[in-house]
């Protein structure tokens, strides 16, 4: 079987093929993150990312509890950056969004992806993020823009779990259809119409990242109650 270009050099600089089918993994996802072959891939590829970041800024919740909604997604952008060179915080689409990413596929097609991001307090301050800036603002139909994300930051002393309980409960009030949940019930999908109903398909992915951590809440209410009594 013949070698190609790519195995030739990494053959002349002393790697072994051993070495190069070990990072084969990690070049097929660089290759879908700068240049997917299908829409498809893209989405599955910022959500594969995505959830690990998150993964990783939950680990470190200690360092977050006392974080506002543009500090958490500086952070978690900072981490996808890497990752992506075109992921911002604040572009333009429509207004400006919390998650944009940009990419042109493999046959020079533009794929975008955007998502919104809200502290939790209450269903009703994060449907507005959803209602109002994702499918009312940010969000754009075509094939190759047709999905996002609604990402939401919790630091409830009773969970993450609550907080997504409630949100996919009364999304199904209000007639949104949700599915695929996670069996964890912190991921799930909902599909929308743009336009106030009538226009092109939007399809949202929502997560929860769980930055509540006991030992720091108490810190900061120790902190906030000597502030009280100067």
């Amino acid at each position: 079987m013949s070698q190609g270009p790519l195995e030739d050099m990494a053959l002349a600089a002393g790697y072994s093929m051993q070495h190069i089918f070990a990072v084969a993994p990690h070049l097929m996802e660089q290759l879908v993150r700068h240049s997917p072959l299908t829409y498809d891939d893209f989405v599955a590829q910022i959500d594969k990312d995505l959830n690990n970041v998150i993964t990783i800024t939950e680990s470190g919740r200690q360092h977050h509890m006392d974080k506002g909604e543009d500090a958490l997604t500086d952070h978690i952008l900072s981490q996808l950056k890497q990752l992506y060179p075109s992921a911002h915080h604040d572009a333009q689409s429509g207004g400006h969004c919390d998650y944009y990413f940009e990419v042109r596929s493999a046959h020079g097609e533009l794929y975008q992806w955007v998502a919104e991001a809200k502290l939790w307090n209450g269903f009703e301050y994060v449907y507005q993020g959803l209602n109002s800036q994702l499918i009312g603002s940010y969000a754009k139909g075509g094939v190759n823009n047709c999905r996002g994300g609604l990402i939401f930051y919790s630091k409830l002393s009773n969970g993450a779990k609550f907080a997504m309980d409630e949100w996919h409960t009364k999304l199904g009030d209000k007639g949104i259809h949700c599915h695929n949940r996670r069996s964890d019930g912190l991921r799930f999908d909902t599909d929308h119409k743009l336009n106030g109903g009538t226009g092109a398909d939007f399809f949202v992915r929502h997560y929860c990242v769980d930055l509540y951590h006991a030992p720091t809440q108490q810190k900061l209410d120790k902190a906030a109650a000597k502030m009280q009594a100067r």
